[in-house]
């Protein structure tokens, strides 16, 4: 049995056990994960291509140094330093509705932690209704993260890392009974086992737009925080307020990203620009 496998059936057996059941869990293959056996884990991942015309025509340009990634290094560090402050690992991306450009800003955030090599980071797609990191990163995807969480697929063998310290968990097409999958007991195992073995220092993933589903309000239970999109000029005063206080109520809001916001002094960054608070 694989590491990976191992970890998922221990917290498994983990959470059983709280229930005062008990199931005999393979111990042949230590999941402890030291350091070396962490840097083995993200290694054995496929390294994933990025073409740079697609990423300029996908809006995604944090892949290189530029007066445009910027903005997303700067939203990077914020995001870093709000993990150790707060000490918390796992932050879902979310928006009122769609449009805002929520896949498009953590395409952009990801590729600029890529840029920060000590610093891991994991990303997935968990907006299984309408998935769309993949298109975006210009990647095609055999499978979905809906037949890892179900257990049918191997993560190792969906799984793409770029550089050395990001990785990714991408969908090739829309996965039925998300909500559901999303709120399981498996999806809780997976994500256990998953830090375990890879040892993350933070994980994003990215959801449906949290008025058009229940998705993203089931699935914040296994999460430490949220990080919410608006998009300036569409998204109203009344939908923000709604959102952020259900948002709230559920867990902590890391922080507001205003995007699609023109700068005034600076004519080209209204395409890519945004402002976070």
């Amino acid at each position: 049995m694989e590491k990976l496998q191992i970890a998922i059936e221990k917290a498994r057996a983990s959470r059983l056990a709280q229930r005062g059941l008990t199931i005999d869990v393979e111990e042949s293959v230590s999941v402890a994960a030291p350091t070396e056996q962490r840097a083995e884990a993200w290694s054995a991942l496929p390294e994933m291509t990025l073409d740079p015309a697609l990423l300029e025509k996908n809006r995604v340009i944090a892949y290189h140094d530029g007066p445009h990634s910027a903005y997303y290094d700067v939203l990077r560090t914020r995001l870093r330093d709000e993990t150790k402050r707060r000490g918390i690992k796992r932050i879902a991306i979310t928006s009122t509705g769609p449009g805002a450009g929520k896949s498009t800003t953590l395409a952009n955030v990801s590729l600029a932690f890529a840029r920060m090599p000590h610093f891991r980071t994991m990303i997935f797609d968990f907006d299984l209704r309408r998935p769309s990191l993949a298109r975006i990163l210009g990647q095609s995807p055999q499978h979905d993260m809906g037949e890892v969480l179900r257990g049918e697929v191997r993560f190792e063998d969906l799984a793409l890392r770029y550089g050395e310290n990001v990785a990714y968990g991408l969908n090739r097409e829309a996965v039925r009974n998300s909500s559901e999958l999303l709120q399981s007991e498996q999806t809780h195992d997976f994500l256990n086992a998953v830090e375990e073995v890879y040892q993350p220092d933070l994980m994003l993933f990215d959801m449906p737009p949290f008025l058009a589903a229940d998705d993203t309000q089931g699935f914040l239970g296994f999460i430490d925080g949220v990080l919410m999109i608006v998009e300036a000029e569409r998204t109203s005063r009344h939908q923000f307020d709604t959102v952020e206080q259900k948002l709230s109520e559920l867990t902590a809001v890391v922080g507001v990203v205003l995007n699609k916001c023109p700068f005034p002094d600076d004519s080209d960054a209204g395409s890519y620009g945004y402002s976070y608070y």
